[in-house]
């Protein structure tokens, strides 16, 4: 009997559009070659979609591997191929079989009498009953009900895949730990870190809302769960058990076997007498602990789509008892009423990088310096000899994807812009004395120099397409407000808006990073930049000195995949 995929360590997934409940039951008894089509197409139908969401990712996205959908893609396509297999090794033993029967017949002669025929005909048909009976036990022990279900709940109710299928660990080490271990190991060149112990790690199928969901699938029975129930001795918790489990009680005592964790011991919990279920939402809980994404913990769902709620008790406590975990527990009742409704169209499943943008952007020194580069405003660029060799890497990239037209210009949207003045300075200062004419007039329409500060943004935005063989968003909100950040970052400070941690942040920031992070904590706006260095080190910072507040969170920030020197920028020249 074939394992439920939802308890294997690397359980794959898939796209295609949801189908009713009954399709995740164990397959009927039907012909073989109808159970095999019906299988074949669903097959078909999940890899056209998960295709559609590859070709969406990479016309959208810089880098589409941040999506992982490929392990999911293979375990359908190898589903595919087994279903392909037993189908032809079906038609080749009925073929045998028809060949054999031919033969043994004619060797009979015509003087057969008809009742031995008959003998003959039940022989022979209790030897393709057979083969269709074996058949049907490949077909019905196959994963794709399970792949099927997965790829259905991503496409009803998820938004912001980020994977189908992803281990999280809990090995007692956090994020920032981790960084730090690899940031070590790759300074001595001392190779790959020791792998991890799978068994302090649980197997996540969904990975949605831009990393901040989990969600678990498992396709377990109502039945194999009351069985597994049974087996492993869990009996209902109720009052009239209270009266048996009384201290100087003779009489039979409830079992208690299902349990939260408490403080540190939970590690040290014999799992072999815990139910599958149960097991799973502490191990998610586990995990979603010793894991931060912007210093939050995920959030869980498990989705049970052959359970049903409020039939039978002790399942309702099992449900009870994954919830107290802090799991969202869905059943086949919420699925059925999602069935119903219309699905969201698949571009729901791309990131959402700006969800979380305020109002008002903060607008980094290193984006500014970007914004007017050179490299960012013409098409074609011919490399040359002084070029630094960043310069000819940013070149390369610029081909491929565009950086305004991708990435910044869809970020800032309509958004209002400001700077800081240390930051506004720091540009300033770098195109003088590197920048070439347009990258100056650039920089100076952006900034609304005094020559520009009395035109209209639409005028504003008119000066600018004359220097950017791009089209210029008209949305786009220039010039960049100049804020003094100093006063904010100070009045905060002082009426304690900021938790006890920004003091050892602020430790580790030059002039200018303190200015623009610092004043984006103090005000909660967004920071935009392309400074990945810091913001990693703001965030271990934090993770490394939160001791045990848990709702201690850092500035917003906001991480453009790649930054945008000068071009008129010296091959040996720093900047």
């Amino acid at each position: 009997m074939a394992q439920d995929p939802a308890s294997l360590d690397e359980t794959p997934i898939s796209p295609r559009k949801p189908l009713p409940l009954e399709n995740y039951i164990p397959f009927p008894i039907q012909p073989s070659s109808k159970t095999s089509e019906r299988l074949h197409q669903q097959c078909l139908d999940i890899l056209a979609e998960v295709d559609e969401l590859q070709n969406l990712l990479k016309s959208t996205l810089r880098n589409p591997q941040l999506v992982e959908v490929r392990q999911f893609r293979s375990n359908v396509t190898s589903e595919l191929k087994m279903l392909q297999k037993l189908e032809q090794r079906f038609q080749s033993t009925a073929s045998t079989c028809a060949s054999e029967t031919k033969v043994q017949k004619e060797s009979q002669g015509h003087d057969q009498v008809q009742g031995a025929d008959s003998d003959e005909d039940g022989e022979n048909g209790g030897e393709d009953d057979s083969v269709e009976m074996r058949l049907m036990h490949a077909l019905r022990s196959s994963n794709l009900p399970f792949y099927q279900a997965v790829w259905d709940i991503t496409r009803g109710s998820c938004y912001g895949l980020l994977a189908l299928g992803k281990r999280f660990y809990w090995d007692g080490h956090t994020r920032a730990d981790e960084e730090k271990r690899a940031l070590n190991a790759a300074a001595k060149k001392s190779g790959k870190l020791p792998n991890k112990d799978k068994r302090k790690s649980v197997f996540v199928d969904i990975v949605a809302d831009d990393g901040e969901e989990w969600v678990k699938v498992s396709t377990m029975s109502e039945s194999r769960l009351l069985f597994e129930m049974a087996k492993k001795g869990w009996e209902r918790d109720s009052e009239d058990d209270e009266c048996m489990s009384n201290e100087g009680s003779d009489g039979p005592r409830r079992r208690t076997v299902l349990r939260n964790f408490e403080g540190s011991d939970y590690e040290d919990d014999d799992d072999e007498d815990e139910l599958e279920l149960i097991k799973l939402a502490r191990d998610l809980r586990k995990a979603a602990n010793a894991t931060r994404l912007r210093y939050r913990h995920p959030r869980l769902r498990v989705v049970l789509p052959k359970i049903g709620e409020g039939n039978v008790p002790e399942i309702d406590d099992i449900l009870k008892e994954m919830r107290s975990y802090g799991v969202k527990v869905e059943c086949q009742e919420t699925l059925s009423k999602a069935a119903d409704a219309k699905k969201p169209e698949l571009t729901c499943l791309l990131p959402r990088p700006y969800k979380r943008f305020t109002d008002t952007l903060n607008v980094d020194c290193t984006l500014l310096l970007a914004l007017v580069s050179d490299l960012s405003h013409a098409k074609e660029i011919v490399p040359l000899p002084s070029f630094h060799r960043a310069i000819l890497r940013q070149i390369e990239i610029e081909k491929l994807q565009p950086l305004l037209q991708t990435e910044l210009w869809p970020a800032m949207g309509d958004h209002e812009l400001v700077c800081t003045s240390e930051a506004a300075t720091r540009m300033r200062e770098i195109v003088e004395l590197i920048g070439t004419e347009t990258e100056k007039e650039r920089a100076k329409i952006m900034m609304g120099d005094p020559q520009y500060v009395d035109l209209e943004r639409e005028s504003a935005i008119q000066k600018f397409q004359e220097l950017s063989e791009w089209q210029v968003p008209t949305h786009w909100q220039i010039p960049i407000q100049v804020i003094d950040a100093q006063p904010a970052i100070t009045a905060a400070k002082k009426e304690g808006k900021l938790p006890p941690v920004a003091d050892r942040v602020a430790e580790g920031l030059s002039d200018i990073n303190h200015s623009v992070f610092m004043y984006g904590w103090v005000t909660g706006m967004t920071t935009i930049s392309s400074n990945r260095t810091i913001d990693k080190q703001i965030e271990m910072t934090i993770e490394n000195n939160r001791g045990n507040d848990e709702d201690v969170e850092g500035p917003m920030v906001w991480i453009c995949d790649t930054a945008r020197s000068l071009a008129g920028k010296e091959k040996d020249r720093r900047a």
